[in-house]
């Protein structure tokens, strides 16, 4: 039985007695009284021992939630310093990266410049090569030329003339020896 209700009970033994006239004492049932503190005897340890356990549970939970507490704290603090390292590595590529961009823009106009130069040089030798080419061309175009011209005016001076000799060699002959002198 509960304690609450156990001394409701010792309250109603005592409001049932009867009072001793001129004094402040009352006149109860003994054995009701003695059997009351007897139940209160017994069911006091038993409430002592609940409200322990009581006690108990709630500073287990009140633990439990301040360790939960403190994990969560723990967990946020964690986090916040994970996302400053995060900001901090993230600004440490951009600047790594900004470094190998300029680092590659130097080296691709180097390699601009060079394959420019490079360029450059083959097209002077590709002109050199045919400037001699075509005075080679010229030179033989101007040999072969003059044989023509010599050629016609050897058809050309022989028909002027109305008879060769007959010591004289056949105009045709005449103009190719005449190219080959000159």
């Amino acid at each position: 039985m509960e304690i609450l209700q156990l001394v409701d009970q010792l309250e109603q033994v005592l409001n049932r007695g009867y009072r001793l006239p001129l004094s402040s004492s009352l006149v109860v049932s003994e054995e009701e009284c003695m059997r009351l503190i007897d139940q209160m005897r017994i069911s006091v340890p038993s409430a002592i021992k609940e409200s322990q356990r009581m006690i108990a549970e709630r500073d287990r939970i009140l633990d439990d939630a301040r360790r939960e507490a403190e994990s969560i704290v723990e967990q946020a603090r964690q986090h916040a310093l994970e996302m400053i390292d995060q900001s901090e590595v993230t600004q440490a590529a951009r600047q790594e990266a900004e470094r190998v961009v300029a680092r590659s823009q130097e080296e691709a106009g180097r390699m601009v410049l060079r394959s420019r130069d490079e360029a450059n040089a083959l097209i002077r030798d590709a002109e050199d090569y045919t400037l001699d080419v075509l005075q080679q061309l010229v030179s033989q175009l101007g040999g072969s030329l003059q044989q023509a011209k010599n050629g016609i005016q050897a058809i050309e001076e022989s028909r002027l003339d109305p008879a060769p000799p007959e010591s004289a060699p056949p105009p045709a002959e005449a103009a190719a020896s005449k190219a080959q002198k000159n």
